[in-house]
C-alpha cells in the first residue's frame, strides 16, 4: 500500500512537484535504534526497545505515538529529550541535532513523563521558584490553573494523588509556554472531567498557532476530532504513519459474514483480519476493495481501528507489516 507518486519527466523545469514544499517538521527521527540492558538477566545481552524506528511530528500538528506495553512508545519519547543514548540513528528536535556533547532539550520544548518524579517534600510552589529559576516560567498561569483542578499548593508532592502529581507537571509545562509539548500518557491518571479540560486546554495551546503536540497515548476515544497526525508502532517499529484523515481515505473497514477461507487466513488483501462470531472483519486498502463478495460492508474506519487491525496485522507477520503505510498530510505546504 503505496501513496501515488508522480510521473517521471524528462526535464527538471517539467517536474512541478518539485516546487512543492513540506510542512516545517519539529521532531524527525531516522532508523532510531535503541538497546537497553536487561533488567532481569544484568549481563545478558542488550534488549532492542526501538528498531530502526522512523517518524515525522509535522509542526503545528498534534501527533498520536501509539501502541501496545512494551512497544517503545517511552523509550522512544525519553530518547528525543536526551534522556536515553540510542546506538544508530538520528534524532532532530526543533532543529536541532540530538545526541551531540553538551545538546539539551532545545528551549521551547516541554517533556511531562508517564510517572513525574519531584522531591516528596517539594511543593507546587517550590517546584515553580525551581522552573522559574532557569526558563521562563508563567506564574500566574501556573496557579491559576492547579487552583481550578484543586491541586493544593502548598502541600508536599509525597502527599498527592498520581492524578494530581500528573496534573502538576502538566500545569509546570504549560507555563513555560512551549512551542513543543511531549506528553507520554498523559490521560492515564486523570478522571473523565479532568481528561475533558486537558483537551480543551491543549487545544487552546494550538490555537495559538506554531504549536506542536506530540503524545503518547492508550486512551483513543475521541482521539478522531483531536489528532491530527497517528504513528503507530510496535515491537519497537513504525507500522502505520500518516494523517488521520487520510488515513481513514485510504484504508476502509470490512465487515463480512464469516467464510472457509477466513480460518485459514489466506486473503493477502485482509489487515489484521479478525472474527467474531458469524462475521470477519480487517482493513483493506481502498484500491482493493472492489469485486468483493456479496455481503460485505465497508465504512471508514475509526481512529482505534486503525490502531487494532494494523497491530495485529504486525503481530501476525512478525511484527511487521508487509509495507509500513505513510501517507502524507494531504494540501500540506
Amino acid at each position: 500500500m503505496s501513496t501515488a507518486r508522480p510521473e517521471q519527466h524528462d526535464s527538471p523545469e517539467n517536474r512541478p512537484w518539485t516546487d512543492v514544499r513540506e510542512p516545517p517538521v519539529a521532531v524527525r527521527v531516522e532508523e532510531l535504534t535503541v538497546e537497553l540492558p536487561s533488567q532481569e538477566r544484568p549481563y545478558a545481552a542488550p534488549l532492542q526497545a526501538v528498531r530502526e524506528l522512523d517518524l515525522t511530528v509535522p509542526t503545528g500538528q498534534i501527533t498520536a505515538l501509539v501502541g501496545a506495553n512494551g512497544a517503545g512508545k517511552t523509550t522512544a519519547l525519553r530518547t528525543m529529550i536526551g534522556a536515553l543514548p540510542w546506538s544508530r540513528g538520528k534524532v532532530e528536535v526543533l532543529g536541532t541535532e540530538m545526541g551531540a556533547a553538551r545538546v539539551a532539550v532545545p528551549e521551547g520544548a516541554s517533556f511531562v513523563p508517564d510517572s513525574p518524579d519531584y522531591p516528596d517534600r517539594w511543593t507546587a510552589r517550590r517546584l515553580a521558584r525551581a522552573h522559574g529559576a532557569t526558563t521562563p516560567f508563567d506564574q500566574g498561569r501556573f496557579d491559576a490553573r492547579l487552583s481550578a483542578h484543586g491541586v493544593p499548593l502548598d502541600r508536599p508532592v509525597g502527599r498527592l494523588s498520581r492524578g494530581q502529581l500528573t496534573l502538576l507537571a502538566l500545569s509546570a509545562a504549560l507555563a513555560r509556554d512551549p512551542r513543543l509539548l511531549i506528553l507520554d500518557e498523559p490521560f492515564a491518571r486523570l478522571d473523565p472531567l479532568a481528561r475533558t479540560e486537558l483537551v480543551d486546554e491543549l487545544r487552546d495551546l494550538m490555537a495559538l498557532g506554531d504549536r506542536t503536540i506530540l503524545l503518547s497515548t492508550h486512551d483513543l476515544e475521541g482521539m478522531e476530532r483531536f489528532v491530527d497526525r497517528l504513528v503507530v508502532i510496535a515491537d519497537g517499529r513504525t507500522v502505520l504513519e500518516g494523517d488521520v484523515e487520510a488515513l481513514r481515505e485510504e484504508l476502509l473497514l470490512l465487515e463480512r459474514p464469516r467464510q472457509a477461507s477466513d480460518e485459514r487466513d489466506t486473503d493477502p488483501s485482509l489487515i489484521g483480519p479478525t472474527t467474531s462470531g458469524d462475521t470477519t472483519s480487517a482493513l483493506i486498502a481502498v484500491d482493493d476493495a472492489a469485486g468483493l463478495p456479496p455481503g460485505t460492508v465497508l465504512r471508514r474506519p475509526a481512529v482505534s481501528e486503525l490502531v487494532t487491525h494494523c497491530l495485529r496485522a504486525a503481530g501476525a507477520s512478525g511484527h511487521e507489516t508487509a509495507a509500513p503505510v505513510t501517507t502524507p498530510r494531504r494540501g500540506a505546504e
